[in-house]
């Protein structure tokens, strides 16, 4: 079987070749991020060995954005902090279009390329066909929103990571005392 050489190419073979590219470049950052994640929780559970470390990338985002608040920090880096959570959160739910979904590629009048991705999502038991449909432009845009709420993501949880290096001892704060209804102050 031979290569065909890109002057020989159909457009729809050179616009599958260009998603396929685009696709790998966003399931790439989609796996940057859980690898990121994983070690935050795996340095959190240094000193706190209580921490649930579950094996799939969702359930481990859900561990580290419940146990985020509890990282000692400034009010300001929590915020920093819970804002990077929350937006890369809104881009992972379109995660498993592109490690699960099948790709449809079309080629609109104007020559450009627009990509279809269905996968069918099991909820409560029940399967649920999803589809996502994009023009060459709309998948590049996301691409570039992805990796940009990637950064600031990666960038919070150095953050994080390094202020709990720093603090070993107490890692995950502790919840405030209550005072003592009998005692007075100072």
């Amino acid at each position: 079987m031979s290569i065909p050489e890109p002057a020989n190419l159909r457009p729809h073979d050179l616009a599958k070749a260009e998603i396929d590219a685009w696709r790998g470049r966003c399931l790439n950052i989609f796996a940057r991020a859980e690898k990121a994640i994983t070690e935050t929780l795996a340095l959190l559970r240094e000193t706190d060995p209580t921490l649930p470390f579950e094996p799939l990338a969702g359930q481990r985002f859900n561990t580290l954005d419940k146990i985020a608040l509890r990282c000692p920090a400034t009010g300001a880096q929590q915020k920093g902090l819970q804002d990077a959570l929350i937006a890369w959160r809104e881009l992972d739910v379109l995660r498993p279009f592109f490690s699960h979904g099948i790709v449809t590629e079309m080629i609109g009048r104007t020559g450009q390329w627009h990509i279809q991705l269905d996968f069918i999502a099991v909820k409560k038991g029940q399967c649920q066909p999803q589809r996502l449909n994009w023009s060459n432009a709309e998948a590049l845009e996301f691409e570039e929103r992805l990796y940009g709420t990637f950064k600031r993501l990666t960038n919070q949880l150095g953050l994080l990571r390094k202020r709990s290096g720093s603090n070993q001892n107490s890692l995950v704060a502790t919840e405030p005392k209550k005072p003592d209804p009998g005692s007075s102050p100072g």
